[in-house]
């Protein structure tokens, strides 16, 4: 997290502006993928041997699914700084069932003693009359409280770094925080609109804790006794350390050893880690914590995440494999948050997810793009056929039945060859007709491919495409009653240009939605004074059926230099929802 307000290092030399938490760039000697979007297709009977075949049973449920792996820290930037198109560009993640981590600034809450402000107690955001809050639920995210630094009248010089003077009276002020949000345990309307409370922030940094380790774990210990005696069902999770100095693993045992019998979850960051070194730091927190307190069955909860690549694409299958190893080995984890959602900037190294102008970071927005549609509960899938090593596979179901999705990703540091895959789903035959829509992912990008509608009284459905290594695939079955808008992407063939050259950019349209619709492809963000010239396909369409495609390619010829202009395609649809494509950047440079 940034640097707090009226933090001071410590007399003996503190960590300085930059935070010492980050990582050094890695790089992985995982295979970077280059291959183009596989095709859809049949198999010819002579080729089949080698098809592998992944059967799904949308009936049978095994578990449910944890959607909060894909939480994303800093919305509230995001709804700060981010324009219209960056909230879309969220938005179409599907963030229901995520958590999302609120900064209550403890300065802020109580600014004397005495006083409660509601309404200006987060950072970042005004939440007079919840508005906030009320926004973030309305998503259908989880707010994650971070009840985070000190407040003066706690301190001895007004540094908010300083451990209170007071334990009981800070932890006073947390308690008015989930009493707002929840009502008093003994209130007939007492309610669990906050269930999870982090107690500071990486208070094994001197930036950010002046005090020793035994004064946290005491702040800690009190104030988790307090929410536990008056909010029931309320969990208080610690000590939210930093990797980012030798020492930590000793810092969160010694945690443990000191208040593991007084909290319900154990949080921490993950920064610079393989998928490998994430499930093993797992497996050893979970084990330490058995083995060290009454918690049979222990919780975590990491509420900061990254790694770090000099390529994209190598990034992309970092967080493919990151996301999947969490889905096979995270039964224990309440929520995964990557850091950060908005861009952010910290030293060398730009954080995020979303740009500002709705723009995107590929190497993280595609992975989580193609689990958009992952939620509900599990189900039973069974692979047979040619042998597939590196292959991982999820499938999912909502609570309702209206949608189902199962995501396939080749991993390439074991898989080889393009693979001809068959995905067959057992359906229920309910008489609700759905449509079928095909996504994938491949290099740094990621598109709807292909789209049918399917009979609501057909039993059995069976698509079959070819996967290159390191390609990742969707296949979702959604209401056709809630296929309200089709799918725009948008591609260019260069992000940057001198002044005077040209570009092709090319907008696809895949109609996802069960009527015939038509409209009008457009460009838009470009520089007025820039030619753009329609070279292939058509901006208008009509009476395109559903999974019919419709395109347009622009050459544009660069006449004015520019540096990051954001602009995407749009389309004004008759039949169904106006919707636009994933914004790109482009710079123009003088020759």
């Amino acid at each position: 997290m940034s640097h707090p307000p009226e933090v001071r290092p410590h007399a003996q030399g503190g960590a300085g502006a930059a935070l010492p938490r980050r990582r050094v760039l890695q790089l992985s000697g995982v295979a970077t993928v280059g291959a183009a979007l596989p095709a859809l297709g049949g198999v010819s009977a002579q080729a089949s041997s080698s098809v592998r075949t992944v059967e799904v049973d949308t009936r049978a449920v095994t578990g449910a699914f944890n959607r909060a792996l894909f939480s994303c820290t800093g919305y509230a930037q995001l709804k700060l700084d981010g324009s219209a198109l960056a909230l879309d560009s969220y938005r179409q993640l599907h963030p229901v069932g995520t958590q999302a981590r609120i900064e209550v600034m403890m300065n802020q809450a109580s600014p004397a003693p005495g006083e409660f402000r509601p309404d200006q107690m987060l950072r970042f955001v005004d939440n007079t009359g919840d508005a906030y809050v009320n926004h973030v639920e309305g998503l259908g995210m989880e707010p994650v409280l971070l009840c985070a630094y000190n407040t003066g009248w706690l301190t001895r010089t007004g540094a908010l770094n300083e451990a209170p003077t007071d334990p009981r009276a800070w932890a006073d002020i947390v308690a008015n925080v989930v009493s707002h949000f929840n009502g008093e345990g003994t209130d007939p309307g007492y309610r669990l609109r906050v269930r999870h409370v982090e107690v500071w922030n990486e208070p094994n940094l001197e930036q950010f804790w002046l005090g020793s380790d035994e004064e946290y774990f005491e702040l800690f210990r009190i104030t988790a006794d307090l929410i536990h005696a008056r909010f029931p069902g309320v969990l208080v999770g610690g000590p939210v350390f930093s990797p980012g100095i030798e020492g930590y693993y000793d810092y969160g045992k010694a945690f443990i050893d000191a208040a593991g019998e007084h909290m319900d979850f154990f949080v921490y960051h993950s920064y610079g880690d393989t998928p490998a070194k994430v499930v093993a730091d797992l497996g050893l927190w979970e084990s330490y914590i058995r083995d060290h307190t009454t918690k049979a069955d222990p919780k975590l909860m990491v509420t900061e995440s990254e790694s770090f690549f000099d390529s994209d694409a190598l990034k992309v299958q970092d967080l493919m494999s990151r996301q999947f190893s969490l889905i096979e080995n995270g039964g224990h984890l309440l929520g995964w948050h990557q850091f950060t959602l908005l861009e952010y900037r910290e030293g060398t190294y730009t954080f995020g997810l979303v740009r500002r102008d709705g723009s995107v970071f590929d190497r993280n927005y595609w992975p989580y793009w193609i689990f958009r549609d992952a939620r509900g509960e599990t189900l039973r899938v069974r692979t047979q056929g040619a042998r597939s090593p590196g292959e991982h596979v999820v499938a999912t179901r909502d609570g309702d039945g209206r949608r189902f999705s199962v995501v396939y990703w080749r991993d390439p540091a074991l898989a080889a060859g393009t693979q001809p895959t068959r995905f067959t789903m057992e359906l229920p035959g309910d008489g609700r007709d759905r449509i079928l829509v095909v996504s994938m992912v491949s290099g740094t990008s990621g598109q709807v491919v292909a789209a049918r509608r399917v009979d609501g009284h057909t039993g059995q459905l069976t698509e079959t495409v070819r996967l290159a290594p390191g390609a990742a695939v969707a296949h979702t079955l959604v209401d056709a009653g809630d296929a309200r808008a089709p799918w725009l992407g948008l591609s260019a063939s260069a992000p940057s240009v001198t002044v005077g050259s040209t570009f092709t950019a090319t907008a696809r349209l895949v109609n996802t939605t069960p009527a015939a619709i038509g409209g009008v492809l457009r460009l838009v963000g470009l520089p007025g004074d820039w030619q753009v010239r329609l070279v292939s396909g058509a901006k208008e369409f009509a009476d395109l059926e559903t999974g019919g495609v419709a395109s347009a390619a622009w050459e544009i010829s660069a006449t004015s230099a520019v540096t990051d202009v954001a602009y995407h395609a749009d389309v004004q649809v008759t039949g169904a929802d106006a919707t636009h494509s994933i914004p790109l950047r482009i710079n123009a440079t003088a020759s």
